[in-house]
């Protein structure tokens, strides 16, 4: 056998197999140049596993370095949770808080878009809530709305996405699903 043709053959494979690993982990971060924090790409759901055998409850997303909590999904660099069980607005909200999180703030209509598509065909309550004293929608960071709501009534104060494509007002009390929202760790 001819020793010089095997060797050079090995080292063929394991470069190319370097290379293609570092241009998978890297090159998704060449393409991103947005530096606003939100960006129009289409990327829906979490990555399905985590590496390793950590029980830290983190799972990496397709972002180098950032990750979302287990049962979180990543979107244009933030963490979304959507909840399985039903809570009144408050309550939702205070859940968030544990979590290190606030309610939803849609404010974008790609964030609205992807955020109605994992919703389906459910209600989700968000960060958003009327101020009757100044008669004006408000998100949850104290942010104006100046969008439009569906089903406003004068004890309607809250507002869900979901089941339909607009911001639909709600009753506070009533239970419905809650989404958080936070940055990735």
């Amino acid at each position: 056998m001819n020793w010089h043709m095997i060797i050079s053959g090995l080292i063929v494979v394991v470069l190319k197999s370097v290379g293609m690993t570092l241009f998978l982990l890297y090159f998704p971060q060449i393409l991103s140049t947005s530096n606003d924090g939100f960006n129009s790409t289409s990327i829906y759901g979490t990555v399905p596993q985590s590496f390793g055998n950590s029980n830290n409850g983190l799972i990496p997303t397709s972002r180098y370095g950032t990750v979302c909590p287990k049962d979180w999904d990543f979107h244009q660099r933030r963490c979304f949770f959507l909840s399985t069980s039903e809570l009144s607005w408050n309550k939702s909200r205070d859940d968030c808080v544990t979590k290190g999180s606030t309610l939803a703030i849609v404010n974008t209509p790609e964030k609205l878009e992807y955020l109605q598509h994992i919703a389906d065909a459910e209600k989700y309550f968000i960060g958003l809530t009327y101020h009757s004293a100044e008669k004006k929608w408000r998100w949850i960071n104290n942010s104006v709305f100046s969008g439009n709501i569906t089903h406003q009534s004068q004890n309607f104060n809250c507002a869900t996405i979901g089941l339909t494509k607009t911001f639909d007002a709600a009753l506070c009390d009533i239970s419905y699903r809650w989404i958080c929202e936070k940055n990735p760790e």
